[in-house]
């Protein structure tokens, strides 16, 4: 088992009789049919429609979420919350409060998390059945409230534990002496690219639209307005040829240089029709691994693209060939959830 420390996750609450509201029209995923007690993955988007930031959503009651947003992105989120709470709500009937430095958060992740997270003795029912995947619950540290929600950003079962500030250092050194192996954000890296999670900002640029990462559910579903929806039906939203966000094999062995151009020939003049947006080692499939936005990437697969990358003038470039795959490279079942 892993464990990491998530403390400078977001951890926004949005509180009053109007939060599935303001919530419902923020995120690009309906958040008001989210069970409490449950947590749910969801986009915001700008009004332009580029995907914003991505959270994970945690309902504690009727009235009260938790927003767990990218960490360098807690100011920006929250202004965006604040700003739309002013204009369009009823400013008596929900709130906007930042928490992230209230809370530590201590992730312990991996075959044997389940084991440890039960061993801190917070008393909480781990069985499956009681908290299951994407599940919430809370128990008591050193007589202290801990909210512990299920959700992985690894791929494998983990368990987010946020108690107070105060009591991060206690938790962190209690898992280690359990047997909990310290991972840091260069492994952390590595392991959602191998499940094909996202990084908002560097596996998405400021024209990434959510059908361009496969999350086409809502724009053809919804029909209440949400942040950024008309944008989404707009001419250059419907177009064809979007980059879209693709696997990439490398058939050479050598990791693709993040920025790596994918170039064509169009006519008598060459062109880039995508980038590699992450890239590293794969240690579970003993071969390099990327992602990329590709001009129709998903209609692209199986095609062998050529990938030039430019350099710095004193190292010069280098040339890659890769195969376009499904962006989740290990476990597409997402049986280690459970494991």
């Amino acid at each position: 088992a892993i464990v990491f420390d998530g403390s400078p996750l977001g951890k926004i609450e949005i509180a009053g009789p109007d939060a599935p509201k303001l919530m419902d029209f923020i995120f690009y995923t309906r958040m008001s049919t989210l069970a409490p007690g449950r947590l749910r993955y969801g986009l915001m988007l700008t009004e332009g429609g580029a995907v914003f930031d991505d959270s994970v959503v945690l309902r504690l009651a009727d009235d009260r979420f938790v927003v767990s947003c990218s960490s360098s992105h807690v100011p920006a989120v929250t202004a965006h919350l604040e700003a739309w709470r002013q204009d369009i709500f009823d400013r008596r009937r929900v709130f906007v409060h930042d928490t992230t430095a209230n809370w530590a958060t201590i992730v312990v992740g991996g075959p044997g998390s389940k084991s440890i997270t039960d061993a801190l003795a917070m008393g909480v029912d781990l069985d499956d059945r009681a908290l299951p995947h994407m599940g919430y619950a809370e128990g008591r540290l050193n007589d202290r409230l801990a909210r512990i929600a299920r959700v992985s950003f690894i791929g494998e079962r983990s368990y987010e534990i946020s108690v107070p500030a105060s009591l991060g250092g206690v938790l962190w050194k209690e898992a280690r002496r359990l047997g909990a192996e310290p991972m840091g954000v260069e492994a952390l890296s590595v392991l959602r690219l191998e499940k094909g999670f996202i990084i908002v900002g560097a596996d998405t640029d400021g024209e990434t639209m959510p059908h361009d990462i496969g999350f086409a559910g809502p724009r053809e579903k919804r029909q209440d307005a949400y942040c950024g929806d008309r944008s989404l039906f707009t001419e250059d939203a419907m177009r064809g040829d979007r980059r879209q966000l693709v696997g990439l094999r490398a058939l050479d062995e050598r990791v693709l240089p993040p920025g790596a151009h994918a170039v064509v020939a169009d006519g008598k003049t060459r062109r880039s029709i995508g980038f590699v947006t992450s890239s590293d080692m794969s240690p579970a499939l003993g071969q390099p691994i990327a992602l990329g936005l590709v001009e129709s990437g998903r209609a692209r697969m199986g095609e062998v693209l050529d990938l030039e990358h430019y350099g710095y003038k004193r190292t010069g470039g280098s040339r890659h060939r890769a195969e376009v795959v499904a962006p989740c490279f290990l476990d597409p079942e997402g049986a280690r959830l459970n494991a």
